[in-house]
């Protein structure tokens, strides 16, 4: 029987050119792929909020504690508060003008713009009724995971 196809040993599968190319392609590929993992592009982040608080003494055993500053627009809704003395540590629900008890401190919260808004501004403020000698903490936090987004800590006198 006569062979129809001679079989050639030279022969390559792709011309080196291509190969480079190709090399070069999934290379560029992979380098896209990385970085817009590492950069975060493949999903939504949130970054909580930053804020500044700060504290005064506005009558016996109760001070006055005021939201400073804070970066971005954030629902009351979003935060809890944390109060931890001497003798408790306690965290309320999600947040909304008005009283609160927060484990065995009252907390008032006022928001400036009026009940009716939503969001935390600069100016808004607790007013907590206190224990003389006890040390406070203070902290707003923020989302599912209660990140701290402003602490402050004074003790009552």
């Amino acid at each position: 029987m006569k062979k129809i196809w001679k079989m050639r040993r030279d022969s390559e599968a792709v011309s080196p050119v291509i190969a480079t190319i190709l090399m070069v392609a999934i290379t560029v590929v992979l380098a896209a792929v990385l970085y817009v993992m590492v950069m975060g592009f493949g999903g939504p982040t949130s970054n909580p909020p930053v804020a500044a608080l700060q504290y005064q003494k506005t009558g016996t055993n109760t001070y006055k504690i005021t939201i400073v500053s804070i970066d971005k627009e954030t629902l009351w809704s979003d935060c809890k508060l944390s109060v931890v003395n001497n003798t408790n540590s306690a965290v309320s629900g999600p947040l909304a003008p008005g009283s609160v008890t927060v484990g065995t401190e009252k907390v008032t919260l006022t928001d400036l713009a009026g009940t009716s808004d939503t969001k935390i501004g600069n100016g808004d403020y607790f007013t907590i009724v206190t224990k003389s000698g006890n040390t406070y903490t203070i902290s707003l936090l923020w989302g599912s995971k209660a990140d701290s987004i402003a602490t402050v800590t004074f003790t009552a006198t």
